[in-house]
C-alpha cells in the first residue's frame, strides 16, 4: 500500500533530541569510516555523505524486508523514543522502522539532485530530524530551497528530485528513518 507523500516538505514538529546530541560526539572518526565503509547504499549522488546505517531495506525493493545492523543494538533505545514522538500523525498501531540512519554531510559539501524512485520508497514515509545544522545547510525539493532546523522532525517527499547544500562551515547531521504500518508478517534478519 503506498503513503500518501507531502507535495515537498511537512513540518511534523518538535523532536528531543537532546539525548542523541549528547551521544554524537561521541562517535569517533574510526566508527564513521567503518559503519560508512559497510554501508548499502553507496551513491555517487552523496559524494561527502557518511552514513551510519542501523537499519535499511534489502537492495530497496520491499519494505518488508529489512535488516539491523550491529550499532542497532546499541542505539536503538535512543532512538525508537525519538522516532515514536514524531509520527503521531499518522495514527499507526504498529509502526515499523525499516530504515534507520545518521547522514553526516561535510562543510562546503552538497549531495547531488536524485529521486528515490520505486522499490521500497513508495510505501514509506521518509523523516528527516536535523541534529546538527547551520544557516548555510539547505534541503532542495525539485528546485525549491527549505532550511530544515535543529530538532524538528520533517517528513521529505524522496520520490521527486531533491538534494541538500551545505555552504556552511560545519557538518550537517540529520536523523533519517523510515516507518510504514505493519499488517502482514515481517522478514526481519
Amino acid at each position: 500500500m503506498n503513503v500518501k507523500k507531502p507535495e515537498n516538505i511537512l513540518k511534523l514538529g518538535k523532536a528531543d533530541i537532546s539525548e542523541i546530541r549528547k551521544l554524537i560526539p561521541r562517535l569517533s572518526e574510526k566508527v564513521w569510516n567503518l559503519e560508512n565503509s559497510q554501508k548499502e547504499n553507496k551513491f555517487k549522488c552523496f559524494h561527502h555523505t557518511q552514513h551510519i546505517v542501523f537499519r535499511f531495506i534489502e537492495g530497496n525493493r520491499n519494505h518488508r524486508n529489512f535488516y539491523s545492523n550491529p550499532i542497532w543494538d546499541v542505539w536503538q533505545n535512543q532512538l525508537l523514543p525519538i522516532m515514536d514522538s514524531v509520527i503521531t500523525k499518522y495514527n499507526y498501531e504498529n509502526p515499523v522502522y525499516p530504515k534507520v540512519m545518521l547522514a553526516r554531510l561535510a562543510a562546503n559539501s552538497v549531495i547531488d539532485s536524485h529521486s528515490d524512485g520505486a522499490g521500497s520508497h513508495p510505501h514509506t514515509h521518509k523523516i528527516h530530524i536535523p541534529i546538527q545544522t547551520n544557516e548555510k545547510a539547505h534541503f532542495f525539493i525539485r528546485d525549491e530551497a527549505f532550511h530544515l532546523k535543529k530538532g524538528i522532525a520533517y517528513e521529505v517527499n524522496n520520490l521527486v528530485p531533491h538534494a541538500v547544500e551545505n555552504h556552511g562551515s560545519t557538518d550537517r547531521i540529520h536523523l533519517i528513518f523510515e516507518v510504514f504500518n505493519q499488517e502482514n508478517k515481517l522478514k526481519i534478519q
